[in-house]
């Protein structure tokens, strides 16, 4: 089943979650078909610029637990391989522009596919959320690390490190989103402002992304590179085990630091 749909749009690629039905979670089917979207788009001279949205009353709500627990807990999971690019930008990455478009809940996975974005566009109902702690895992995607770039430490381990949710004011305060819209206007705005950037001559656009992003993330590639690693630690903790134990069982977790 395509959980991801991809539309040409002019000279722009529109990428779309299409899992509305469960809140556009993300599987590792539907993970897959967005990094093959990313690379078919990154390797068609016509694109020039992408857009990614979701489909329904949600981005998305993020990685779907029960789909991706498998996977992860034997070590197979990868945002690489032949014939994508990793949505993250944390190893390969679009050299083109990304512009996206939220609404709903944006949360945690899909809330770092939003951090890679190059310009974000909002609407007024959005919902984001980093909590992966509260959960006894790690941002595995870059936002422990782009975050803190975008709005400085304490502002990010503010919202981290509480796993509590932030709304588009705050978003836009903070300078995570660069525009604030009515629900329902956010891929309109987002597809204009992509066609917009499309005009102009690509090899310009894509050397200032290139330069840009290579002095603002350039420190930072040492930590994509332990993003998988720590993730896979934390896997193994008492602590994880505990978490999905009392779910299991209808209760709060006690964690022991073990």
């Amino acid at each position: 089943m395509h959980t991801i749909t991809y539309e040409i749009r002019g000279a722009v690629a529109l990428v779309e979650f299409r899992r509305a039905d469960s809140s556009n979670a993300i599987d590792p089917a539907t993970f897959d078909q967005l990094a093959q979207a990313y690379h078919s788009a990154e390797f068609d001279p016509a694109v020039r610029a992408v857009v990614l949205a979701g489909a329904g009353a949600d981005f998305s709500v993020g990685l779907d637990p029960k789909a991706f627990l498998p996977i992860l807990e034997e070590h197979r999971y990868s945002p690489d391989g032949p014939g994508r690019i990793n949505p993250f930008g944390t190893t390969t990455r679009l050299s083109k522009p990304l512009v996206i478009a939220v609404q709903g809940v944006v949360g945690a996975m899909a809330h770092e596919l939003m951090l890679a974005a190059d310009i974000r566009i909002a609407a007024e109902d959005a919902m984001f959320n980093q909590g992966e702690v509260s959960r006894g895992t790690t941002p595995s995607g870059g936002g422990g690390i782009r975050m803190p770039l975008e709005v400085g430490w304490a502002n990010a381990m503010r919202w981290i490190l509480t796993g509590e949710s932030w709304d588009a004011a705050e978003a836009l305060r903070l300078g995570l989103v660069q525009e604030v819209v009515p629900v329902g206007a956010q891929l309109d705005r987002a597809v204009e402002l992509a066609t917009m950037i499309a005009t102009h001559p690509p090899l310009a656009t894509r050397e200032t992304l290139r330069i840009g992003r290579r002095s603002w993330e350039g420190h930072a590639h040492d930590s994509f590179a332990d993003l998988l690693p720590a993730l896979y630690r934390l896997l193994a903790t008492d602590d994880f085990a505990e978490r999905l134990q009392a779910m299991r069982e209808g209760r709060e977790p006690s964690y022991t630091g073990s």
